[in-house]
């Protein structure tokens, strides 16, 4: 059963402060039995660390219930500050500091990091996994007792009070810190409350294969009238500027599957601080990746793999608005859902990979589990189309294997593939 306690308080001899209450007194005859001492004063780790001495010492690993002395020994150097504290040591390679360094002086515990936690008592000093999983894993200067963890885990959980107003003091200077940064920041690159003569989209790139499901990226320069330039590659504030995305769905940072009607994405750069001050750029849809679904079902590892949905692919062939070259415009329906899942458009040269296949069926108790069927996939091809490239697959799901072939699983049934010509109408 781990220690609670009942209360807490300070009395403040010096830097010592002593906690009490009935867990606490029960802790400390803990201590001083093992540590043959009559009293133990509950201190910042800081101060207890201080009555250690540089040098080697015996290092005691845990093996099953008890603590086995072990033939190498752990060499010890301290760090202390102006009043003689333990800020940080090392031990071998690794550096100890406590465990809020840098936001409060009182150390409840030592740690280097992903290396077991430091406590420190008068004559033994203990390794434990973790603040919340404080399990004995050694002890150093002396064969300590395994069953510490509860003492060291109350002493761990009544000290955090001791630590609350130095790291609230420091967050907020920190925070301080960080707003004062922010002003000074946007005094020397934003544009607010600042006389700007022109803005422009610069930088703009976009990715060789550039489509459906792909993003691109560009810059906001801003030109002052003092002929000074703020620009968003070079520190400038993209909080200063209002971006929209018209002429097709770009959302998530992404050209999401939706037809765009005019083959291109219009970027609008407006001021946030003056909606006079704008500027636009066309971004032009290349089409020439290919596009790939996966719709296959839900395998299980000790249930029936489940049964793919059917689909439905449209193909109707379409100009570029733009630059005039042949595509492919593609609508995906789930039959099974009754839903549309995509629109998009894809050069004659690009290929839509398509998967539906069934899912994996698993094993229990010596019986395999069946898979499940592929989908049906219709392919409608609009007598405008001349070339549609597809690579499908809508294979029936893998058996689960039993304990012998007699309680194998069966294999789902593929799906179907038809392909129609017929007239196609689209929303483009």
């Amino acid at each position: 059963m781990k220690l609670k306690f009942t209360g807490l308080f300070a009395l403040i001899f010096s830097i010592n402060f002593l906690f009490a209450g009935s867990a606490v007194s029960s802790l400390r005859a803990d201590l001083a039995k093992q540590n043959s001492l009559p009293t133990l004063t509950m201190v910042s780790q800081s101060v207890t660390a201080a009555t250690w001495l540089d040098g080697e010492y015996i290092y005691f690993k845990r093996s099953g219930d008890i603590l086995m002395k072990e033939v190498e020994k752990k060499k010890l150097t301290f760090k202390k500050n102006d009043k003689g504290e333990v800020t940080e040591f090392t031990m071998g390679d690794l550096t100890y500091k406590g465990d809020e360094d840098g936001r409060s002086e009182f150390i409840r515990y030592y740690t280097a990091g992903n290396a077991y936690c430091i406590f420190f008592t008068p004559k033994v000093i203990y390794l434990f996994e973790a603040p919340v999983n404080t399990t004995i894993k050694g002890s150093i200067g002396a064969k300590g007792k395994i069953d510490m963890d509860d003492a060291i885990e109350a002493f761990l959980e009544e000290s955090k009070s001791m630590q609350e107003a130095d790291i609230k003091a420091w967050e907020e200077k920190k925070a301080e810190e960080e707003r004062l940064a922010q002003l000074e920041k946007e005094k020397q690159f934003s544009i607010k409350n600042k006389e700007v003569s022109k803005i422009e989209i610069i930088n703009l790139q976009l990715p060789e294969k550039f489509g459906h499901y792909t993003t691109f990226d560009f810059d906001v320069k801003a030109t002052l009238k003092d002929g000074s330039v703020l620009s968003t590659d070079n520190g400038g504030f993209w909080s200063d500027y209002v971006i929209t995305y018209t002429g097709g769905d770009f959302s998530d940072n992404k050209i999401q599957g939706k037809f765009n009607k005019e083959d291109k994405i219009v970027v609008s750069v407006t001021s946030a601080f003056d909606p006079a001050m704008k500027t636009s750029s066309d971004v032009v849809l290349l089409y020439n990746q290919d596009i790939t679904f996966n719709y296959t079902a839900t395998g299980w590892s000790r249930s029936a793999g489940e049964t793919a949905n059917n689909f439905k692919i449209e193909v109707k062939q379409v100009k570029h608005k733009v630059n005039g070259t042949t595509l492919n415009a593609i609508q995906i329906t789930n039959v099974s859902m009754g839903t549309v899942v995509a629109q998009f458009k894809l050069g004659i040269d690009q290929t839509l990979h398509f998967t539906c296949n069934g899912g994996y069926g698993g094993s229990d108790d010596g019986y395999g589990k069946d898979g499940g069927d592929g989908g049906n996939i219709t392919v409608i091809k609009d007598p405008s189309v001349k070339t549609f490239n597809l690579n499908y697959s809508n294979r029936g799901g893998k058996a689960g294997k039993g304990s012998t072939s007699s309680y194998d699983g069966r294999a789902g049934r593929d799906g179907e593939y038809v392909t129609e010509t017929a007239a196609v109408n689209l929303s483009l």
